[in-house]
């Protein structure tokens, strides 16, 4: 059985500063800590609170996107 370690791989969850690294590493360059943040509060990236400090899912992150593109118009 052949495993990578969990060093190598993409992280499951990111904190703050490292959702908005992945939003950058994934296109969009103008992924901010604030922008993180702010759809964090507005509730539309769901989170997890682990004492002080705020987690988001890479699925979560990656559902949003997908939820938000718009379809080219025929």
């Amino acid at each position: 059985m052949n495993r990578m370690s969990a060093s190598s791989e993409t992280p499951k969850l990111f904190d703050v500063r490292g959702a908005a690294e992945y939003f950058r590493s994934i296109g969009a360059g103008s992924a901010t800590m604030n922008f993180v943040r702010t759809i964090i509060a507005s509730g539309q990236l769901p989170h997890i609170r682990i004492g002080k400090k705020f987690f988001v899912a890479r699925e979560a992150i990656d559902r949003w996107i997908e939820n938000r593109q718009r379809r080219a118009k025929p």
